[in-house]
């Protein structure tokens, strides 16, 4: 039994017949039209371009036949050569729509032969012309001369006889001059020959000189007779060849009446052609057209009853669904096969899912209730944000990490308007990552993550004792570094206090002469102690990260006596440079710990004699340094955990040393690699990227500060607070000191503070960001200074008070005090 056809494959071969039918229909009408176009083009191309041509053929006929013959009127050369060169052009013009191969090409070639004929001689016939009037001019003044001696009333009968002989003579030269046809020229010859001779035999002959002159006008090859002659010879050969014209025209005109009859004959049958067609046409539409019609009644018949009478009824059971009757039913095997028994399948299954959908429902306010208590019992302030960062959702522990007023985080408020939000680090993991320090000196890790819909969301957790063990954990591996160095140049110092102590003997006995020397001796000790304490000490308080501008090659080269001291004697160091200044992004501190920790494991690797060579150079717009030893290498394992935290390969080492190196070139936008073998020595390589700003040396800035007004200091150390005392005593108008919080706070109460320099930490507790924050609040025109041994990454007043709160590490200096109040002084606004 053949499958049930559906209703799409129903309504889809419906549609494909009426779709031919249409097809069919626009494809008989566009042939039709097609072939009735490229008849019209035939005819329109063809036969009336042909008659077209002939009409023109014929025009141009009657031009030529009616402008040939003006030619013979004209006297003037130069009207004569325009003529004729516009029937030449005519000719070329009717050339041009004669086919090459038409037996009329050989009769327009003798017609534009007789054209070159008339031009030719009817300019001749002008100049004979011409010559001809000149003679019959004088002729007729000689003429009307003799008359006049004729008529005279003492001229004597035979005198008064050969004047009218004469007289006749000129005359029938006249005649001759104005004859028309060769006949009355020669006849006027013959007069004029038989007067000449009759004066010859008269009693009286005529004036000798005038008989001389009418011979002379008369005979000759410019005679009178002579020009006539080949004026009208002249004349027949030009109307010789405008019967040839005429014949050419003639000929035009048989051809353009040729072309327009077989160009009606033409047109005849290109009409009944095209009737044809038309009638062909007409009745493949109108077959198509009811074969169309007939499919289109039978398709909206199979719809209206069948696929719409099903559509109410699922629809009906569907509405009943929907209001929450889970027993509407629809029959089973109604439209099996088609679409309507899968909209019949489809509905028992949404009714199945419905009542799971009810089931789920259930289960999802468990889960709901679930996710309430875990956010309420998570210990960590979780808030999810929308794209605008308003708060949708947070759970309680959100308010108390924050130690916000609760009502705060209600009527989805900003986030960034109640928080004062950190400095992110972008992590491949989520978009944000940074750490808040609040006005209590609390630490907060701040944490975000994209939601796939949009929106973010925040996680707050109180960090405070792990950033302190953090803090701690650096401050041990820094003493560590620091202990190296300390033991390794402890008996270079035990040689600078042994100089120092034979010289102050030797003085209490030596002489004048060599006292001098000897407290040149005590002084270059002194300050070769003072140079090594100040890089111990330098090294031992530089904590927080200070990117600026430095030639690489500058701080290797000054390093050479440090790292020399802290080696042992029987290891060689050296320093290669190969390159110019190099300037790169860094903070001058942790890069000088981290060379000097890359040469002490090298000197910890070497047992015995053995060399380390730190190399400068520059490859690919990067600074290079490579720190290579001859100590005992690493093995593959070794290498591969070399830089991870905690993992030491020496007993007694902390791990630390690789893994800071690494985390804080990484940090500077560069790269570790170490190349290692057993055996054969240690290359760790350090690569930085060139800074696009070369280095520039500067002049010794001038350290003399401005007029600070009151100052304030606040400092628990006696040391320190000395040192600020020496430093600020100058400047100050007015100098007070305190040594606890309480106290600079009923300072900063009761009198104006114009700057406030204060410790961070006084007496183990963070007090230093309260007190100068204070102090700003009370005071707009006040600045403050914060100093600590260790600052911290962040400074929580940079956004409130920017630019009038500066931070400086330990030990205070005056090049540090004037590089900070010049700073501050840039933010001043004028009053």
């Amino acid at each position: 039994m053949m499958p049930r056809l559906s209703i799409q494959t129903r309504l889809l071969l419906a549609l494909t017949v009426l779709a031919a039918a249409t097809l069919i229909v626009g494809s008989v009408a566009w042939i039709a039209l097609g072939k009735g176009a490229d008849r019209l083009d035939r005819l329109h191309n063809d036969t009336l371009t042909r008659v077209d041509t002939a009409l023109r053929l014929s025009r141009q006929s009657a031009r030529l036949a009616t402008e040939a013959p003006y030619l013979l009127t004209l006297d003037s050369p130069f009207r004569i050569a325009q003529e004729g060169g516009a029937a030449r052009t005519l000719l070329r013009e009717i050339q041009q729509d004669i086919p090459q191969t038409s037996d009329l090409i050989e009769t327009l070639d003798q017609a534009h032969q007789a054209i070159d004929t008339l031009v030719q001689e009817s300019a001749t016939r002008a100049g004979y012309r011409d010559q001809v009037l000149r003679l019959n001019a004088e002729l007729a003044k000689l003429e009307r001369n003799f008359a006049a001696q004729s008529a005279l009333n003492m001229v004597g009968p035979a005198e008064r006889q050969a004047w009218l002989t004469l007289q006749g003579q000129a005359a029938a030269l006249l005649g001759a001059g104005r004859a028309e046809n060769l006949i009355g020229v020669g006849e006027y010859q013959r007069q004029f020959v038989a007067l000449v001779a009759s004066a010859r035999v008269a009693a009286f002959r005529p004036d000798h000189a005038a008989q001389q002159r009418l011979r002379e006008l008369a005979e000759g090859r410019e005679g009178l007779f002579e020009l006539r002659r080949l004026e009208l010879a002249s004349r027949l050969r030009a109307e010789a060849a405008l019967v040839n014209i005429r014949n050419a025209a003639s000929a035009l005109t048989a051809h353009s009446a040729a072309v327009t009859s077989a160009a009606q004959s033409s047109i005849a049958a290109e009409r009944a052609r095209a009737t044809t067609a038309i009638a062909v046409a007409k009745s493949t539409i109108l077959t198509v057209g009811a074969v169309s019609s007939i499919v289109a009644l039978i398709a909206a018949a199979f719809v209206s009853q069948y696929v719409i009478a099903n559509l109410g009824r699922i629809s009906n059971a569907m509405v009943r669904l929907a209001s929450g009757d889970r027993q509407a039913g629809l029959p089973r095997g109604e439209g099996t096969g088609d679409e309507i028994g899968k909209l019949f399948h489809a509905f028992r299954v949404f009714r199945a899912n419905a009542i799971r959908l009810d089931r789920s429902n259930r289960q999802m306010t468990q889960r709901t209730a679930l996710f309430e208590n875990m956010m309420t019992g998570i210990s960590d302030g979780v808030a999810i944000l929308s794209d605008q960062g308003t708060v949708i959702a947070h759970n309680d522990r959100l308010a108390e990490v924050l130690r916000l007023d609760p009502a705060r985080l209600s009527g989805r408020p900003k986030l960034a308007e109640i928080v004062d939000l950190p400095r992110c680090t972008p992590l491949p993991d989520r978009l944000c990552d940074g750490v808040l320090l609040t006005a209590d000196n609390r630490y907060l890790e701040w944490r975000e993550s994209a939601l796939p819909d949009g929106g973010l969301v925040v996680l707050v957790a109180d960090v405070t004792e792990r950033r302190q063990m953090e803090d701690r954990l650096q401050q041990i591996q820094r003493i560590e570094a620091l202990g190296k160095v300390s033991g390794e140049v402890a008996h270079d110092f035990g040689n600078i206090l042994s100089t120092i102590s034979g010289n102050l003997h030797l003085l209490q006995t030596a002489s004048d002469s060599r006292r001098e020397a000897m407290y040149q001796t005590i002084s270059s000790a002194v300050d070769l102690g003072t140079s090594l304490t100040q890089r111990l000490l330098s090294f031992a308080r530089r904590q927080h990260l200070a990117p600026e501008i430095v030639d690489l090659t500058a701080l290797v080269e000054g390093m050479d006596d440090l790292i020399g001291f802290a080696l042992r004697d029987d290891i060689d160091f050296r320093i290669r440079i190969e390159a110019g200044a190099l300037p790169v992004l860094i903070d001058p501190g942790q890069m000088e710990s981290a060379i000097l920790n890359l040469c002490l494991n090298a000197g910890q690797a070497i047992d015995g004699p053995g060399m380390i060579t730190l190399r400068v150079s520059e490859h690919d717009g990067h600074a290079i340094i490579e720190a290579k030893d001859t100590g005992s290498g690493m093995s593959a394992d070794i290498l591969a955990h070399a830089m991870e935290p905690f993992f030491s390969a020496r007993d007694g080492g902390t791990g630390l040393g690789l893994a800071m190196v690494y985390g804080f070139m990484r940090q500077s936008g560069g790269d570790v690699a170490i190349t290692s073998q057993p055996g054969k020595g240690t290359l760790v390589k350090l690569t930085l990227p060139l800074h696009t700003k070369p280095v520039v040396d500067h002049p010794p800035p001038d350290h003399g500060l401005p007029d600070l007004g009151t100052v304030l200091i606040v400092e628990d150390d006696p040391n320190d607070m000395a040192t600020a005392q020496g430093l600020l005593l100058p400047y100050a108008q007015r100098l007070i000191t305190c040594q606890d919080a309480s106290e600079a706070h009923h300072h900063i109460a009761a009198t104006r503070v114009d700057l406030i320099v204060t410790d961070l930490t006084l007496h183990g507790q963070i007090e230093g960001w309260s007190l100068a924050k204070a102090a700003l609040e009370k005071w707009n025109a006040t600045q403050g200074i914060i100093v600590s041994g260790h600052l911290p990454s962040y400074n929580p007043l940079s956004k409130g008070f920017a630019g009038r709160v500066q931070t400086l590490s330990k030990p205070l200096t005056s090049d540090k005090l004037a590089k900070a109040i010049g700073e501050q002084k840039k933010w001043e606004i004028p009053a």
